[in-house]
């Protein structure tokens, strides 16, 4: 009975980064003091000066207290519990949740450890002192997390083999792909989060400015109102290669041909090289124009056409055929 009663007091337990609690007191009180809000401001200080005074040995673990006590006091400690109530499947299952510093908005993020007992979470101090976004980006995470625990979705961390820049370019899609899935659920549940619909569709045309909007919008509103289950084997096929978020289009007799349409343009970074069949990055569009290189390549794919596009590795091969090299 009385484990029971100690399973049902069970409270999540949230540690801060000493360094993120020194940052977001300092610049809280600082704030406190532009306003002209003195009180708290000098008693802190008062408190600090007066920590110089006990052994130098017993000052580091004051001067943590004392910076915990008016985190606290600055109401600083309720925003990330608070978000937790919105995600209980979350807070049900995991035991500690570690909250670091992050150095930049772009680093701000979480993960899962420790077989899904641990969260980290990295929050940008300034996100405690506005208060206005904390909730957001909090929600926003907390989604990634919960996604990240459920088996269906089966997330797991990736290897590459493949050069930097791919990498780069993949690990960028599907970050993408999975904001626009996480804060698609959000807001159309009528939820606050990161970004609205037009902030994540701007970043999404930036990112594939070559496809036509109207295909884009297709592409977009499918992952956006999640009109299928988007799993972590289903966004990384779609970052490695830009013909499977083409076929996202389809559906319709519009979308099919949109997505037609949009082959002709050219091959996108990530396409799968029609000669090799490896996906490319690099595509070499020169090699259409010059009439040797294109009548050895003829003769292995008599069915290529200029729109379909040459990797640079084929590129290589057939000028080194035509004497061209």
């Amino acid at each position: 009975m009385a484990k029971l009663q100690e399973e049902e007091t069970k409270t999540l337990e949230i540690l801060y980064d000493q360094q993120l609690v020194d940052d977001i007191v300092y610049k809280g009180l600082a704030e406190k003091e532009r306003v002209g809000d003195l009180e708290l401001y000098n008693e802190y200080h008062e408190k600090r000066d007066a920590i110089y005074e006990i052994e130098q040995e017993k000052r580091s673990k004051k001067f943590k207290e004392h910076d915990k006590e008016f985190f606290n006091r600055l109401g600083y400690d309720g925003y990330v519990a608070e978000m937790f109530d919105e995600f209980p499947d979350i807070k049900e299952t995991v035991e500690e949740v570690h909250v670091r510093r992050a150095t930049t908005r772009q680093n701000e993020g979480s993960n899962v450890v420790d077989e899904g007992r641990k969260i980290i979470i990295r929050l940008y101090p300034e996100l405690f002192i506005d208060g206005k976004e904390i909730r957001k980006v909090m929600r926003h995470e907390l989604k990634h997390v919960s996604d990240m625990m459920d088996e269906g979705f089966g997330y797991r961390v990736e290897t590459f083999n493949c050069s930097p820049m791919e990498e780069r370019i993949i690990r960028d899609r599907y970050r993408l792909f999975w904001d626009i899935y996480v804060d698609g659920r959000l807001v159309n549940k009528g939820l606050e989060t990161t970004a609205t619909r037009e902030e994540r569709k701007r970043e999404f045309d930036s990112f594939f400015s070559k496809i036509p909007e109207e295909t884009r919008e297709l592409i977009f509103k499918k992952i956006w109102d999640a009109e299928e289950t988007f799993t972590h084997d289903r966004m990384m096929e779609l970052s490695k290669d830009v013909n499977k978020v083409l076929v996202l289009a389809a559906g319709s007799s519009s979308g099919e041909g949109l997505v037609e349409e949009t082959k002709k343009l050219g091959p996108l970074p990530g396409t799968t090289c029609p000669l090799c069949g490896f996906p490319s990055f690099d595509w070499v569009e020169e090699v259409a124009e010059d009439e040797e290189v294109v009548k050895f390549l003829k003769k292995d794919f008599p069915d290529w056409e200029p729109h379909d596009g040459v990797c640079s590795r084929c590129a290589e091969y057939y000028k080194i055929k035509a004497g061209k090299w």
